[in-house]
């Protein structure tokens, strides 16, 4: 994260980015599913092709192609595109604010709640819930329990 975010008075307490793997696959349930759709309505574009070359309507060909094109965009895309923009994922926590390389920010004493989604033994998923905004999701961070104890020591409403 560049330090251009920060002002010159903020102390970083922590960066961070994603575990590599688990922001990547962590629609793997989706993408499996678009996948199989994929598959399905491919095998019946194969059949549609079939009927029209022994006579039947041209139409039977449209109807499969949207199914194809949907379920690999919300299927397999999805993993083509979090590995895309993985190496733009940053996070930074400071003494006054928490920034998200997305360009989104808050004051840490803003920061009301934290839910924890635990992917393993030491990575984890956070979900800040902060006064008056949307919520801030920090994805898939190795070691999330330093983190904790930080935000915990230097946010005073929070409840985890």
């Amino acid at each position: 994260m560049n330090q251009d975010k920060t002002t010159q008075s903020e102390k970083i307490l922590w960066q961070g980015r994603p575990a590599p793997r688990c922001y990547t696959f962590q629609y793997w349930k989706q993408a499996l599913i678009g996948s199989l759709l994929f598959m399905v309505s491919s095998f019946w574009l194969l059949l549609a092709f079939e009927l029209v070359d022994e006579g039947q309507p041209l139409w039977l060909l449209l109807l499969p192609l949207p199914i194809i094109v949907s379920s690999f965009i919300f299927g397999p895309m999805q993993l083509l595109i979090a590995r895309w923009r993985w190496p733009k994922v940053f996070y930074q926590l400071t003494d006054e604010n928490i920034y998200f390389s997305e360009g989104r920010s808050a004051q840490i004493t803003d920061v009301t709640n934290v839910k924890i989604r635990r992917q393993g033994e030491h990575l984890a998923s956070l979900r800040l819930d902060i006064q008056d905004a949307r919520p801030l999701i920090i994805h898939c961070i190795e070691q999330p329990d330093q983190l904790l104890r930080l935000l915990h020591d230097h946010c005073p409403k929070l409840k985890v």
